[in-house]
This record gives structure tokens, sequence and C-alpha cells, in this order.
């Protein structure tokens, strides 16, 4: 699957700077495109209400303060925390940690699926 950046979009090249694609060095729209692509290997779900997931949840998402619905799509940070998969996809394009503990995602994710 090919990961192409949308010229309509507002993307973060790094915190309180944004611009459109169009805007953005082609340096910044491969690192992008590189945290797209790590944003898409994070695990998804779909919001149950079971205890598996509550183990996780203290109220809801910390990023919109809503709570979980049912069959709502969420994501899972290496870090066990849970978020919606809209909130959490849109704060990791401009921070790569965790909302909650603050753990670099990035850091997890490289680990995780690096190869020998």
């Amino acid at each position: 699957m090919a990961t192409t950046l949308s010229s309509h979009a507002v993307y973060y090249p790094s915190p309180n700077d944004r611009r459109s694609a169009t805007q953005l060095t082609e340096e910044e729209q491969i690192k992008i495109a590189q945290r797209m692509g790590l944003i898409q290997h994070l695990p998804t779900g779909v919001f149950d209400g079971s205890k598996k997931n509550r183990e996780y949840v203290v109220v809801g998402c910390v990023i919109c303060m809503g709570e979980f619905l049912i069959s709502e799509p969420i994501r899972f940070l290496p870090c066990m925390h849970i978020y919606h998969t809209d909130c959490i996809d849109d704060w990791l394009m401009r921070s790569f940690t965790c909302p909650s503990c603050l753990e670099p995602v990035d850091a997890a994710l490289l680990s995780t699926y690096q190869t020998d």
C-alpha cells in the first residue's frame, strides 16, 4: 500500500508548525510519510465494552475527552493505552508520544518491528 500526501490536508512537520502538503520540503514529506507508515502498524480494534478493554480505559479518550461507545474504532499504543483511532492518529502526526504516559511511540515501534 502506497502512502500519499494530500495537497489539501494540513500537516505538522514539527509541533506548532502547520502547513499544507504543497508547502513542505521533500525531506518533510518523506518524514511524514514514514510517520504515517509507522502509525498504520499500531494495532486497532473495536471498543466492545468488555473487561479486556476496560483494563486500559479510565473513562474514555483523553484526547477528545469523549467516552468510548460500543463499536467505535480504537487504536492501541505499545504502552497499552487506547484512544479513538482518529484522535490518536491526528495526535501522532504532531507528537510521537503517548498523551497519557508520554512514552515515545516510535522507539517502541522501531524495536518491535526491527528486523536483522
